[in-house]
C-alpha cells in the first residue's frame, strides 16, 4: 500500500510536493481509513481539488511518468535520453534533475525507494527498508554511476551494477537478474503499475464477469448508480489487416524507443445491455454510449478489478463527465469494506467541489500556484475548520484559497 509520494522540478512543480496517505489520529476510527495488521492507518483516497492550469494533472503526469519508468527502465535502449520536463521558469531548476520518491508498503515492511533523472543518466537513486523500527539502507547510487552497497552480496551488487546503463534505475535492473531483495520491491511497482501499462477496460469486464459473484456485484453497482443497464459482455472480432497494421505503426512510433508494442489481431469490444420500461433490449458499444455512462462504467470496472487484491487507482478529473451524485456513489463503492476488501487506494484530481464534504479535510490537497508559476499544495486540514462547517460554501468563499481569480 501506498503511504507517500513526493515529487521535485518536474513540468510545473518546483519545489517538492509530498501527498501522504497517513491517517491523523483523529481520523483512525473513520471508515476511510484502512485497518490491516502490521500497517499504520493509511486512507484509501486522497484528492487533489484546485483551478484549471494550477497543476494537478502535473502531479498525477509526474506518478506515472516515475512508474513507466521504473517498469519499463530494463527496455531503455543504452543510448536513448531520458524525456523528461522539468521547471522552465527558473532557469537553475533547468540545470537540476527531477526527483521522485515512493514510501509504501511491501508483505508487512515499508520501504523508501527515490531516484533523480536528467535527460542524460539517472543523477540518484536510492532504497531503504524498515526490516526493524530503524531503516536500513540497502543501496544508493550517487553521481550517476557511484554505488554504495551495504551488508550482504556487495559483490553480486557491483556486478550487476557494471550492467546497468547511466540511463537505466539500478532497482529494476537487479530484479531482472533475479536478485532476490530487490526483487520484492520491484514486484510492488509492478503489481501497482499493471494496469496502465496495458489498460484494457475490455480484459477487465471479461475477468469480472466470468465469475457469477462478480458479474452481479458490478450489474448491482451499475444499476445504483441509476443506469437502465441490465447486461454486460464483451465481443469479440478480427481486425482486418490493415487496420492492424496501422494500429501497430501508431503505437509502435508512439512508445519511440521505450519498447516495441505488440498490437493483437482480435478486436475486444465492451457492449452494454440496455432495458427500457417496456422491456425492449438494445445493446450499445461502450464507446458509443453517452459519455458520462461510458466513463463511469470504466470507473467503476477498473476500482472492481482492483478491489480483491488491492492496488492504485489514479484518476484525473474523477466526475468530469458524470453528475456528483454519482461521483458520490464511485466514492461509497471505493469506502466499503465488503466491496473493495482488498483496501484498492485511489489518488484522484476533481472540479466536483461536492467532494469536499465526502471526504475528511486531510484527505484534501488544495492545488493552486505561486506567483513564479509554480505549483503548491496545501493540506485542507491545515486550515482551522469549525466542527460541522459546511467545507464547500467555505471553499467557494475563496476561505482556504486555491479558487479561480475571476476579473471583475
Amino acid at each position: 500500500m501506498l503511504v507517500q509520494y513526493s515529487v521535485e522540478n518536474y513540468k510545473s512543480i518546483k519545489n517538492e510536493i509530498i501527498l501522504n496517505f497517513r491517517v491523523d489520529k483523529k481520523y483512525e476510527g473513520d471508515r476511510w481509513a484502512i485497518r490491516e495488521e502490521g500497517v499504520p492507518p493509511l486512507y484509501k483516497c486522497l484528492g487533489l481539488i484546485g483551478p484549471n492550469a494550477s497543476g494537478k494533472t502535473n502531479i498525477m503526469r509526474s506518478f506515472l511518468f516515475a512508474l513507466k519508468f521504473i517498469v519499463n527502465t530494463i527496455e531503455r535502449k543504452e543510448s536513448a535520453k531520458i524525456k523528461i520536463e522539468r521547471f522552465q521558469l527558473d532557469e537553475s531548476c533547468m540545470e537540476e534533475p527531477a526527483s521522485f520518491e515512493f514510501v509504501f508498503y511491501q508483505n508487512k515492511i515499508k520501504y523508501v525507494y527515490g531516484f533523480s533523472v536528467n535527460e542524460d543518466e539517472v543523477v540518484e537513486e536510492y532504497l531503504l527498508g524498515y526490516f526493524s523500527a530503524k531503516p536500513k539502507t540497502l543501496f544508493e547510487r550517487l553521481e550517476g554511476q557511484h554505488y554504495e552497497f551495504r551488508g550482504n552480496d556487495v559483490k553480486l551488487q557491483k556486478q550487476i551494477a557494471e550492467k546497468t546503463n547511466s540511463n537505466r534505475l539500478y532497482m529494476p535492473v537487479a530484479a531482472e537478474w533475479g536478485y532476490e531483495p530487490l526483487k520484492t520491491v520491484y514486484d510492488w511497482f509492478r503489481f501497482v503499475s499493471r494496469q496502465y501499462e496495458k489498460f484494457d477496460i475490455s480484459s477487465m469486464v471479461e475477468q469480472l464477469i466470468q465469475k457469477k459473484e462478480r458479474k452481479e456485484l458490478l450489474l448491482s453497482e451499475l444499476q445504483k448508480a441509476d443506469f437502465n443497464i441490465v447486461d454486460i459482455y464483451v465481443k469479440k472480432r478480427r481486425m482486418n489487416d490493415r487496420t492492424h497494421d496501422l494500429l501497430q505503426k501508431i503505437f509502435s512510433e508512439f512508445a519511440g524507443e521505450m519498447r516495441e508494442v505488440d498490437i493483437p489481431d482480435v478486436r475486444a469490444d465492451v457492449r452494454l445491455v440496455h432495458e427500457n420500461r417496456k422491456g425492449e433490449r438494445l445493446d450499445i458499444e461502450l464507446d458509443e454510449d453517452s459519455a458520462g455512462t461510458s466513463v463511469i462504467v470504466q470507473n467503476i470496472v477498473e476500482l472492481l478489478s482492483l478491489s480483491e487484491k488491492g492496488g492504485l487507482m489514479l484518476e484525473d478529473e474523477l466526475g468530469k463527465v458524470y453528475h456528483t451524485r454519482l461521483t458520490q456513489h464511485f466514492l461509497e463503492i471505493l469506502k466499503s469494506d465488503t466491496v473493495n476488501c482488498g483496501n484498492a487506494q485511489l489518488l484522484f484530481t476533481s472540479h466536483d467541489t461536492k467532494i469536499l464534504n465526502l471526504l475528511n479535510p486531510d484527505q484534501i490537497y488544495l492545488v493552486d500556484k505561486e506567483e513564479d508559476g509554480a505549483t503548491c499544495v496545501k493540506l485542507l486540514d491545515d486550515f482551522a475548520i469549525r466542527e460541522n462547517e459546511n467545507i464547500e460554501l467555505g471553499y467557494l468563499k475563496g476561505r482556504y484559497g486555491s479558487v479561480p481569480y475571476m476579473k471583475g
